[in-house]
């Protein structure tokens, strides 16, 4: 995995020098009710999920640093086809409103277009998540409805959400 960046915004491939970072993102309030993680992210589950994405050639991971500055999390995987990436972001609530998440995004569509033979990628947002929604569509994503009890959730069972896509 490669390092991507634009003038104010470098992603890191995820290491093992990023947990305790990564742990304290993860259990941030509200980031933790959003992202799929439990509600206590511990070093024992980032490293169970480190060596899974060691393990990956089709899953991605990266830091967001802004300014420097570790500042979030990017993901994304294709499943059963590999033309096909879903993925997610988080912010620390702290950098939210900077530019950070759709810089990210934006990096890492096009590097799955250009790079992974990827023809669509896709994210899933919860519909009350508004300021995740304008990020999406800033950045060129699709509305294309309302999935109902869709995504299963580590704490809240299935969940409703929207799936936004962009297609090469």
């Amino acid at each position: 995995m490669k390092i991507l960046e634009s003038q104010d915004v470098k992603l890191v491939p995820l290491s093992a020098e990023h947990e305790a970072e990564f742990v304290r993102l993860a259990n941030i309030p509200e980031i933790n009710c959003r992202v799929n993680k439990p509600l206590l992210y511990t070093n024992t589950h980032f490293a169970e999920q480190l060596e899974k994405l060691q393990k990956s050639k089709s899953s991605f991971v990266w830091m967001i640093e802004q300014n420097a500055k570790i500042v979030g999390v990017i993901n994304n995987a294709s499943g059963r086809d590999p033309r096909v990436f879903q993925g997610g972001y988080w912010i620390d609530p702290a950098c939210w409103g900077k530019g950070a998440a759709s810089t990210a995004l934006v990096l890492v569509r096009d590097f799955l277009f250009r790079e992974c033979g990827a023809e669509r990628v896709q994210a899933v947002v919860e519909p009350d998540n508004l300021t995740s929604i304008r990020v999406l569509e800033k950045c060129g994503y699709q509305c294309e409805g309302l999935l109902k009890k869709f995504y299963p959730s580590v704490n809240r069972g299935l969940i409703d959400v929207i799936m936004y896509a962009v297609v090469k």
